[in-house]
């Protein structure tokens, strides 16, 4: 049996709402013991703190990607109450791809979670969507714990993150994409941890969720030429490191 963790999923979304414990269930029997359950506005946010399984930690942030009116010191007042509740501040970062906000007003964001961050003393989860040296420039002003969720950017990109200490997490699109693929092959393990990003991004047809992320160990491994078990023990504890879990 492994002993994986899913280092970021929205298992607080509706549409989980009619088998959320199964999907738990199907979690806990592939291996994946832990879910770090990732906010990103404020209603997901409430969402995730609503959570009552003890297999499953949570997040808050703000995703670049908000609805139009989302009130940014209400959200930060969500992470300040339940910062004893929550393992890490994210989803948070810049995306200039779906974001319908200007950059300067993303970084604008992102620096007063930041900030947010390091007042409560708590690693950060970044959204970064062909932003990555953005991210990086503005990173270097903070000594924080970051992990790079759902990685794509390039490898020079991915090697300066791991240079800072910084975690890499993909997804399951290392299944199904050759860009994913390389940086698995090429991404230092001691920097590595794997997700599903569920519901999205699944490996199959249909709803991703937390027990596909055996597929990514799997490939990532084939990608590696490693053993399963090496690639699991060091996700997994870059994961309990990182969130302290």
């Amino acid at each position: 049996m492994y002993d994986l963790i899913d280092s970021h999923c929205h298992i607080q979304m509706a549409t989980f709402d009619k088998d959320r414990d199964e999907v738990i269930r199907r979690a806990k029997a592939s291996g994946v013991t832990n879910m770090i359950v990732s906010g990103y506005d404020s209603i997901s946010n409430h969402r995730a703190l609503r959570l009552g399984y003890n297999c499953v930690f949570i997040t808050l942030g703000l995703s670049p990607n908000m609805r139009v009116g989302e009130n940014i010191d209400y959200i930060k007042d969500q992470i300040k109450d339940n910062a004893d509740r929550i393992v890490a501040i994210g989803e948070i970062g810049l995306d200039r791809v779906k974001s319908k906000l200007p950059v300067e007003k993303q970084k604008k964001i992102f620096l007063e979670f930041l900030d947010l961050a390091e007042e409560l003393k708590k690693p950060v989860v970044i959204h970064a969507r062909e932003s990555e040296v953005d991210v990086l420039n503005i990173l270097k002003k903070y000594d924080l714990k970051c992990m790079f969720h759902c990685f794509s950017g390039n490898v020079k990109a991915m090697r300066a993150a791991q240079d800072n200490g910084y975690l890499i997490s993909l997804s399951t699109m290392v299944c199904f994409s050759k860009k994913h693929q390389q940086l698995a092959s090429k991404v230092d393990l001691e920097n590595l941890v794997i997700e599903s990003d569920s519901p999205f991004l699944s490996p199959k047809r249909g709803r991703n969720e937390p027990a596909n992320v055996i597929y990514a160990l799997k490939e990532i491994a084939v990608q590696r030429e490693s053993e399963e078990k090496d690639v699991v023990n060091a996700v997994a504890e870059n994961a309990r490191r990182f969130f302290e879990i």
